[in-house]
């Protein structure tokens, strides 16, 4: 009996330890997420950004060869393609609306043709990062609006580099939600209205990199790079 009553009281301790680790553990993640809340303004939802310029074609033409790549650094009047002049039509346009130049310096992004395709006059060809400057474009909730402010530190990590902090400053304020420049509007004639929390861009300098000094110069940064944003709280 003494020895069933021993098995049951071991027992009734292990569930007692099970649950008081338990609620440690949840009271914990309580305090760290008020904490977190109380000190920042926290989203996933951001990414690294820079400006970028499409290149089109200026004729119909079939594009006759292409001398860039994608990912290859390019500079300003550089030749990107020729397009095929065999079909040019007399006395309309000069052989330079045949050569495709970047505009500007840059790296290109995106190839939106192949050697052969027939182009149509102002068809994006390539799209080129200007690569002047590099931000983090975040999308933020409205709910989370009167908390920002320009000017306000922020401090971020990229999914490439995990472990390293990376601080800057809210640069720009978005005077509209990303809703209404989207391709399918928000508004709903047909009266069946769904309320849904709207995101407002923001837009986040890089102005310091955390941690050592060689991690810090293997650090390359590229466009799209997923972000998570830690915006920081006025005191």
């Amino acid at each position: 009996m003494d020895t069933k009553t021993g098995v049951t009281k071991k027992k009734n301790d292990q569930r007692l330890i099970w649950l008081i680790l338990i609620l440690t553990i949840a009271v914990a993640a309580a305090f760290f997420w008020w904490w977190n809340n109380r000190k920042y303004v926290s989203t996933d939802d951001a990414n690294l950004d820079t400006d970028r310029v499409n290149v089109p074609a200026r004729v119909s033409a079939p594009i006759l060869k292409f001398y860039v790549s994608e990912g290859d650094t390019v500079k300003a009047g550089q030749l990107l393609a020729s397009l095929d002049t065999a079909g040019m039509p007399a006395a309309s346009y000069s052989r330079a609306y045949y050569s495709v130049k970047a505009p500007v310096s840059g790296v290109v992004a995106r190839v939106w043709s192949t050697p052969g395709d027939v182009t149509q006059p102002g068809q994006s060809i390539f799209t080129i990062n200007e690569g002047n400057d590099i931000w983090v474009s975040v999308y933020l909730s409205e709910t989370k609006f009167r908390y920002i402010y320009l000017g306000q530190p922020a401090k971020f990590k990229l999914d490439a580099y995990k472990g390293v902090d990376f601080y800057g400053k809210i640069t720009y304020i978005g005077s509209n939600t990303a809703s209404q420049f989207s391709l399918i509007p928000p508004n709903n004639a047909s009266g069946n209205y769904t309320k849904i929390s709207q995101r407002i861009p923001v837009r986040i300098s890089i102005d310091s990199i955390g941690g050592k000094q060689k991690r810090r110069d293997r650090i390359q940064l590229v466009s799209g790079m997923s972000a998570s944003v830690k915006i920081i709280k006025k005191n």
